[in-house]
C-alpha cells in the first residue's frame, strides 16, 4: 500500500508523483489541499510534523522531505534506475539534488507573491492568514507567509532571488555538457530540478533559459518535457478550481511545449 500525501502544484509534489511514474508504480492520491490549510490540521500533522508536504507512506511507513522520500522509491521498488550505479555519477547526482534544495528559497518567495498569495488572498482575509501562518512548524515558511501577508517582500528581495536562480541556472548549463542529462544517465538530479523550471514557466520567467540564453538548459528541458512521467506530475490538477489562471497565470500546455521543443 502507497499513499502519497501531496498538492496539485507544490514542486516537492511534483518531484515525487514523476519518480513514481517513472518507476510505474501504483499510488493511492491522499490529496491535502495547501489554500485550505489541509496541512496545518492535526490529523495531518500527525504524519508529517512539519506541516509541509509531500509525504509517502509505505506499507504503514512515514517518509518526508522529498530528496529522501525520492531516494527511497529509487532504492524501494523495480524498474528504471534513477541512482546511477557509477559512485562518482550517484555523488554528483547528490551534490546537483542538494544545490536545488538550497536554492528552494529563492523560488519559494517568487511563487509567494505571484502564486500563493493571490490565490490565497481569493479565499481568506489577511487577518485569517496572519493566523495561519503564526500556525506554520516551519520556521522559513512561517516567516515567509507572515512577511508577504505584511507587504515586506520587496523588489529587491526579489531581484536577489532571480540572481540565486541564474546562478543555479548557469551551473545548469555548465554541468550538461556533454549531457543529455545532468550527470549523463537520467537520474533523480534531473527529476530534483525539472518542476523548479515548469514553476518558473508558469510564473512567466522561462526567460531564464532560451535557445540563445543557456541552450543546453533549453534542449534539457525540451527532452525532459516529453518523458510521459513528466507530463503526468505536472499535470495533476487543482482540485480546489482555479488552477493557475485563477491569479492571470498560464503555464504553456505540455504537449504543446514539447512540440516548440
Amino acid at each position: 500500500m502507497i499513499e502519497l500525501y501531496h498538492f496539485w502544484s507544490s514542486v516537492c509534489s511534483v518531484r515525487v508523483r514523476m519518480a513514481l511514474e517513472e518507476k510505474g508504480v501504483a499510488w493511492q492520491s491522499r490529496y491535502i489541499d495547501l489554500f485550505k490549510f489541509d496541512q496545518l490540521k492535526p490529523e495531518y500533522l500527525a504524519i508529517n510534523p512539519a506541516g509541509m508536504v509531500p509525504a509517502l507512506v509505505h506499507d504503514g511507513e512515514v517518509i518526508c522531505e522529498s530528496a529522501v522520500i525520492n531516494e527511497y522509491i529509487a532504492a524501494a521498488f523495480p524498474g528504471i534506475d534513477l541512482v546511477p550505479r557509477n559512485p562518482l555519477k550517484a555523488a554528483r547526482m547528490r551534490e546537483f539534488t542538494k544545490a536545488c534544495d538550497d536554492g528552494f528559497d529563492a523560488i519559494a518567495k517568487l511563487t509567494m507573491v505571484r502564486y500563493i498569495l493571490p490565490k490565497l488572498r481569493k479565499r481568506w482575509g489577511d487577518e485569517v492568514l496572519r493566523e495561519q501562518a503564526r500556525h506554520r512548524p516551519n520556521r522559513f515558511l512561517q516567516d515567509l507567509h507572515s512577511r508577504a501577508v505584511r507587504g515586506e517582500i520587496h523588489e529587491d528581495e526579489l531581484q536577489e532571488a532571480r540572481a540565486s536562480i541564474e546562478a543555479l541556472l548557469d551551473r545548469l548549463e555548465i554541468t550538461l555538457k556533454p549531457g543529455p542529462w545532468i550527470v549523463g544517465d537520467f537520474s533523480l538530479a534531473d527529476i530534483s530540478i525539472a518542476p523548479f523550471m515548469f514553476r518558473l514557466s508558469a510564473l512567466g520567467q522561462d526567460g531564464f533559459w532560451s535557445a540563445t540564453k543557456r541552450p543546453r538548459v533549453h534542449a534539457w528541458y525540451a527532452a525532459i518535457s516529453k518523458r510521459p512521467a513528466f507530463q503526468v506530475a505536472v499535470s495533476w490538477p487543482d482540485e480546489s478550481g482555479g488552477g493557475y489562471e485563477e491569479v492571470g497565470l498560464k503555464t504553456t500546455p505540455v504537449l504543446e511545449a514539447t512540440a516548440a521543443g
